[in-house]
């Protein structure tokens, strides 16, 4: 059995300095979706459409893996955005079984608006994990 390496009282801090500071940034991207009014779920999801890398666009399947949500939830938050005029719902041009979703221009307004700001608040998120990692105790 490998043994592990002991926690110190610092790391304890790190670690706790880490874990509230990514509960920061949650909370306060879930602030800026409100105000541009969308829940934080929605903005994920315009984040996973846009981010995925597949030209065609991502199956309600492949938004589920990326938000981490059973295929019926992303179903019923694909509803919801939908409802909303933010996405839409395609046949796949090569196989018209799969359903791929896509941004409205309405959707990619309100991802655009809401993106630099999260750049620049995941930059400064980055630097507290930079410290952590640089400064874990190592034996």
């Amino acid at each position: 059995m490998t043994s592990r390496p002991r926690v110190t009282d610092a790391d304890y801090t790190r670690l706790l300095r880490l874990r509230t500071r990514l509960r920061k940034f949650e909370h306060w991207s879930a602030e800026q979706a409100a105000a541009m009014g969308l829940t934080a779920s929605q903005h994920q999801l315009l984040l996973a459409i846009r981010g995925h890398q597949d030209d065609d666009g991502p199956t309600i399947g492949d938004v589920a893996d990326y938000l981490l949500v059973r295929h019926n939830t992303a179903v019923e938050l694909v509803n919801r955005t939908q409802e909303l005029g933010l996405i839409d719902r395609h046949r796949d041009g090569s196989d018209h079984r799969v359903v791929r979703l896509a941004l409205t221009e309405e959707g990619r307004k309100r991802l655009n608006a809401l993106s630099a700001d999260h750049i620049e608040e995941l930059a400064r998120l980055a630097e507290v994990v930079d410290e952590l990692f640089d400064t874990l105790h190592r034996p």
